[in-house]
């Protein structure tokens, strides 16, 4: 059978802890050298933009693909696939991925800030008030004990709305200040999860703001148009982890613009898998500034599509559209 997944079902069968397992078992697996993960394709449209993403994961026998197109003004439609190497290849799940997407980032997230943080750190800061804050928040809450959340995005009501549905639903005191440099005063961990865009001026986040100890953790420039961050951030970083060098020097705007100015020192920089499977090292002192910059992984897409399948069989959820896709034997 094959299962094709709507964006509720999706929702109601996404747990971040599974997710957060899930992928972590990926990305060792890539680390191991047990998975194909080739440069994804990034085509151009007549309006925007048509990408691809597959993966072959050789140790869970799983593989499949993210596809993803449109544009900022018009919107974006995601699809993930997730096949079956055990079973011929056969097709398992078609699903709407725009939540997925949102909370596979937040997973990698709360991975990357259990590797990265201070033991013990209570105090994150957000700045975005969307899916992706959100997501992000619930998987640093999975992996830390916070107490205390502070919240700034430019809409006073959003911001508002934010903190009263994620202080109830995760048990936290959380409130809403009325500057993004207000907001990270004094955090410990950061979140950089914004509505990116092309303006003029859409810098969410300065290294200005940078205190000892702290860890960052931006994802929302995932295209070279989009910035969030500042070059004085990764200029001000000791450590710099990425989910995939290639990908975010090719893709990120963020580190573009740091690159021009010779504030991109790769020397620091690290991929996630490799600090998962000690080739790397992370944070190596508690005052070190450690940033994590992702720009997503076809490996986290696969891992969690996978995961969100199986609890949807659990519950039940979808629509069986049996064997569609013909056996061509030779």
């Amino acid at each position: 059978m094959t299962l094709v997944l709507n964006a509720r079902d999706v929702e109601q069968s996404t747990d971040m802890h599974r997710l957060i397992e899930v992928i972590e078992q990926g990305l060792r697996e890539e680390a191991l050298d047990r998975a194909v993960v080739p440069p994804r394709l990034n085509l151009p449209t007549q309006d925007g933009f048509f990408r691809v993403m597959p993966a072959v994961m050789n140790e869970s026998g799983l593989m499949g693909y993210k596809v993803f197109h449109g544009s900022l003004k018009a919107g974006v439609r995601y699809l993930i696939a997730i096949y079956d190497q055990k079973e011929g290849g056969r097709l398992l799940a078609l699903m709407d991925a725009h939540y997925l997407t949102a909370a596979r980032t937040g997973a990698t997230t709360g991975i990357a800030t259990k590797l990265l943080v201070n033991q013990g750190s209570q105090t994150v800061a957000v700045i975005g008030s969307g899916l992706e804050a959100r997501t992000n928040l619930q998987a640093i809450c999975a992996v830390c004990p916070v107490e205390q959340v502070a919240v700034f995005s430019p809409n006073r009501e959003r911001r508002e709305r934010f903190v009263q549905r994620m202080g109830t639903e995760l048990g936290v005191e959380a409130v809403a200040v009325d500057s993004p440099e207000r907001c990270v005063q004094g955090a410990e961990i950061v979140i950089v999860a914004t509505n990116t865009s092309s303006q003029p001026d859409p810098i969410a986040y300065c290294g200005d703001w940078m205190q000892a100890g702290v860890l960052v953790n931006a994802i929302g420039s995932t295209s070279t148009f989009l910035r969030e961050i500042d070059p004085e951030t990764l200029a001000r970083a000791d450590r710099i982890i990425v989910d995939s060098k290639i990908q975010v020097e090719g893709e990120s705007g963020d580190i573009i613009a740091a690159l021009a100015e010779d504030k991109y020192d790769r020397e620091k920089v690290v991929e996630l898998k490799e600090v998962l499977v000690g080739r790397a090292e992370g944070r190596t002192g508690p005052k070190q500034i450690v940033l994590f910059k992702s720009v997503g992984t076809a490996v986290q897409d696969v891992m969690a599509g996978f995961a969100v399948y199986e609890e949807a069989l659990e519950q039940g959820r979808g629509q069986d559209i049996g064997e569609f896709l013909d056996l061509k034997t030779f």
